[in-house]
């Protein structure tokens, strides 16, 4: 059991990567559709470029979408709202109007201005009965009309276009003009002018202001909104998807023949079909099987780049997780679109990936990526070619366009570029199949622009993956590269002259990776952090002395030595207090990798020849450069330093101590695990050697005034 045990720590990683991989094959095989795939592939305004197609089976031939929705609209123009009457509210309102009118028609009836009128009293109750009888029989009238909220029904119903409506008192449906249907505004006024007309004297205006009629003009025809869905429900359900039906052995389309818009929509037509048959038939597992080893040959394609080109990438967990990761996000994401017929899938930002990629890694891994990405998306997509071809050239502009991020305004062009890729490549596809401007879906462009919008996110994005998989992007760089970073403030306040050293060493490596190759911006920042550890001690190290005495001639060499091999320590310690990134604590770890302290060491063995001496104390702790940035990092440093003794600084000089040291630096084989030609060393040495004697070169003297 041990031996199993001991296997399995042995291949953690082999078994971690094998994990991982496997589930993301899983996943995208169950985020594929269950269908069958049709095997031919066409373009409307093309020739048929494959065999006499016979139709296999029987098959209705499709609607287009257009056909659909005006088939749609002209039976909704039958469809007629329903709403009921709620007669309780006419018996409320009524109840109510008998109360207040006998009560204010005692009071309106002593008033001088009835009294003016000269009534008797037999007359002044005929005046009562009448003119109640009239406002009760009007009230009626308009209740059984109706009065309706029609302003708020416009949410579910635009009124501006209906005729009719479909009323419903007590069980029984009439249809009755929509413009004849009250509202509390139009009963009133209605009501209003009908008493005036017909009781035009000044006191029974007077009455009738007192009597408040508005208050008796309540909706009572409510909108039936079930009951209308349900009736419209079943009005459209009755348009056919289809026209007409294609016979079994009826030819289709000739080989050469253009595909017009008849042969287009019955080719959609049959592999619809063809398509759901076959997902449905005892092909099913079969067809499972194949999508599978689709899924697996394009992720075998990205090992064999990861093995070939970017090993380090293969080896690195996170990394590979954040791969896979990615290409599982957008199968899922473009499933996810698919299954929204209203929303087209040129809305995913694809290009997106480019962008994240390129910045996290490299453009090439980027590009690697973005192919087996659109290779398995494209499995899914309608118009496959089309599909893939604006993806692709769409892809490669975003990563031309932005060769480094730097600023967030950089992601505005990378989105106006790729818009414009987009919408130029689709317009030609779209004149070539439809050769009529008219005919374009000048919609997709709505999509594109969306598209564009959203590839400014992905400065958003970049910041979560990086914190999620433990990547170090160039916005980050710069941001630590600012001299005004708290701890580059606190190395300049306790150690100037090593601030002024870290600088110099800055600017030399990064003139080196400049012309070599490598990542200029990680290699600058690496120097800039890589002697922090001396603010422990910034008095014993000679950049910071400044002509004091030199507190080391009152140690013994051993003890010097370890004060100098501590900054190493020390400075992985304030690094990871501040939360520096990992590749920037490399350069701390390995600028001096494990080689000795030469001065103190030879120090202690010309002064006891004969002692002992333990090698350990003189060490650095290492480990040696394992990058072409760190070991660039190294030369610069052990050049800057040794650059400052010499006492004649000339190009003879400069060109002599680097070879020098390099050479030795070679000899105890501190690069051997750094990806470094001696082509790169040698292009090294010139830029050092040039970079040096403009740093040195002579200046004339200027004379002293006479006096």
């Amino acid at each position: 059991m041990s031996k199993y045990f001991r296997w399995i720590r042995q291949n953690i990683n082999n078994i971690y990567r094998f994990l991982i991989t496997s589930m993301s094959i899983i996943l995208i095989t169950l985020l594929f559709p269950n269908i069958g795939n049709f095997k031919y592939e066409y373009q409307k305004g093309k020739p048929w470029m494959h065999e006499t197609l016979i139709a296999p089976f029987d098959f209705s031939i499709l609607k287009t979408e257009s056909e659909i929705a005006h088939e749609k609209d002209s039976i909704l123009k039958e469809f007629y709202p329903f709403y009921k009457i709620d007669t309780s509210v006419l018996t409320k309102n009524t109840n109510k109007l008998n109360s207040d009118l006998n009560r204010k028609w005692q009071k309106f009836s002593k008033s001088d201005s009835y009294k003016k009128q000269k009534y008797s009293k037999q007359s002044l109750e005929e005046d009562y009965l009448q003119f109640k009888e009239y406002l009760l029989t009007n009230l009626k009238k308009i209740y059984e009309t109706g009065i309706a909220n029609l302003e708020n029904d416009k949410k579910e119903l635009d009124f501006s276009k209906l005729d009719f409506i479909n009323k419903s008192v007590n069980n029984l449906n009439q249809i009755v003009a929509a413009n004849l249907i009250y509202t509390p505004k139009s009963a009133y006024q209605f009501l209003s002018a009908k008493i005036q007309s017909d009781f035009p004297s000044s006191a029974y205006q007077e009455f009738i202001q007192d009597l408040n009629i508005d208050s008796y003009l309540q909706v009572n025809l409510f909108y039936e909104a079930s009951i209308s869905e349900e009736v419209k429900a079943n009005m459209l359900s009755m348009v056919s998807n289809s026209k007409g039906i294609v016979d079994a052995g009826t030819r289709i389309v000739l080989v050469g023949d253009i595909i017009d818009d008849h042969t287009f929509l019955v080719l959609e037509s049959l592999k619809k079909d063809y398509e759901s048959i076959l997902g449905s038939s005892k092909s099913h597992y079969l067809i499972i099987c194949g999508q599978c080893m689709l899924i697996i040959s394009c992720i075998v394609l990205l090992f064999l780049y990861l093995r070939n080109f970017r090993k380090q990438i293969l080896h690195d967990n996170k990394k590979l997780l954040f791969i896979l990761s990615l290409v599982v996000l957008y199968v899922a994401l473009t499933t996810l679109v698919l299954q929204f017929p209203t929303i087209n899938i040129y809305i995913i930002p694809f290009a997106l990936i480019t962008i994240v990629v390129r910045t996290l890694m490299d453009s090439r891994t980027a590009l690697f990526v973005f192919i087996v990405t659109i290779l398995l998306t494209g499995y899914l997509a309608p118009n496959k070619f089309e599909f893939i071809f604006l993806q692709l050239t769409a892809g490669i502009m975003a990563i031309y366009s932005l060769p480094r991020l730097e600023r967030r305004g950089q992601l505005v062009i990378t989105g106006i570029v790729t818009l414009f890729t987009y919408s130029i490549v689709y317009f030609a596809f779209a004149i070539t199949q439809e050769g009529n401007i008219a005919e374009i879906e000048w919609k997709n462009f709505m999509w594109f622009s969306i598209n564009g919008l959203l590839l400014t996110f992905s400065y958003s994005l970049i910041y979560i993956f990086e914190k999620l998989f433990g990547f170090l992007s160039d916005v980050t760089l710069i941001e630590l590269s600012n001299q005004n970073h708290p701890l580059l403030r606190e190395l300049l306040r306790q150690s100037p002259g090593t601030f002024q050293h870290c600088l110099q060493v800055a600017n030399l490596a990064e003139a080196a990776i400049n012309q070599i190759g490598g990542n200029p911006l990680l290699v600058r920042t690496g120097a800039l952090y890589h002697d922090i550890g001396k603010m422990k001690n910034p008095g014993y190290f000679i950049e910071n002395q400044l002509g004091k005495s030199n507190p080391h001639d009152q140690l013994d060499f051993d003890k010097s030595a370890q004060i100098i091999t501590d900054h190493v320590k020390y400075g992985v310690k304030i690094a990871k207090k501040h939360k520096l990134p990992q590749l920037i604590i490399d350069f701390i770890e390995t600028h001096h990798g494990a080689g000795k302290v030469q001065y103190f060491y030879t120090s202690f063995k010309n002064k006891y020849p004969d002692k002992e001496i333990d090698e350990e104390k003189f060490t650095y702790p290492g480990p040696d450069p394992f990058t072409k940035e760190t070991a660039v990092l190294m030369m610069a440093d052990s050049i800057e330093a040794s650059s400052r003794s010499l006492k004649e600084k000339t190009p003879e000089s400069i060109r002599n101590l680097i070879d020098k040291i390099i050479d030795k630096q070679i000899a105890e084989k501190r690069f051997q695990n750094a990806d470094i030609t001696f082509k790169n060393v040698n292009q090294a040495k010139e830029i050092f050697t040039n970079a040096l004697i403009n740093v040195y070169h002579a200046r004339i003297e200027y004379p002293t005034e006479k006096k």
